[in-house]
């Protein structure tokens, strides 16, 4: 059976937003981040040139242009986690991610090595420096410019948690339905 819209867009569900996340919550996302790189190359691994240049699921990206976007969107992340941490609850700075993984013209390309070795080196950084923070430091904040909302350090560890996971199921979708 074809899965819905709903299922190829969202495979693993929509993120659920929290107002507080748990000690061993936000240790089960650090853990996410820290395994995730090892577990997108082992899919990877079984894409051919073709998969790479075949869209996750009907109407969306290629899946080489996911990888890129993956490293844009987590090397915003690790920055933005950086600047709440060291700076009193800033403003980050609001990228449009639908131009990054469409119009920029190296992630037009198939070639996804450099968003790999991307991907692995900022979740090493990023889940060294979470490993590093204190537990009150996964209260700090930064506001979103776009949703005018401030966002702590224990919800960003989670929803990129998820994002990872999110991702990684459309590749692995693609993968088994094609098989």
């Amino acid at each position: 059976m074809e899965p819905s819209l709903e299922q190829w867009q969202y495979p693993i569900g929509r993120y659920q937003a929290k107002e507080l996340f748990s000690a061993e919550e936000v240790q089960t996302a650090i853990e996410v981040l820290k395994e995730f790189p090892k577990k997108l190359s082992a899919v990877l691994s079984l894409c051919s040139e073709a998969d790479l240049n075949s869209p996750y699921r009907p109407g969306g990206w290629k899946i080489s242009q996911l990888i890129h976007h993956i490293a844009d969107s987590h090397m915003h992340s690790y920055l933005r986690c950086k600047f709440a941490y060291l700076e009193d609850t800033p403003t980050i700075m609001n990228y449009q991610e639908k131009d990054w993984a469409e119009k920029s013209p190296e992630v037009l390309s198939q070639d996804i090595e450099a968003s790999v070795k991307i991907i692995e080196g900022v979740h090493q950084r990023w889940t060294d420096f979470f490993a590093l923070l204190e537990p009150d430091d996964f209260a700090k904040t930064y506001v979103h410019p776009e949703r005018t909302a401030h966002f702590s350090l224990s919800e960003v560890v989670c929803f990129y948690a998820w994002h990872a996971q999110h991702h990684l199921a459309h590749i692995v979708n693609y993968m088994q339905l094609k098989a």
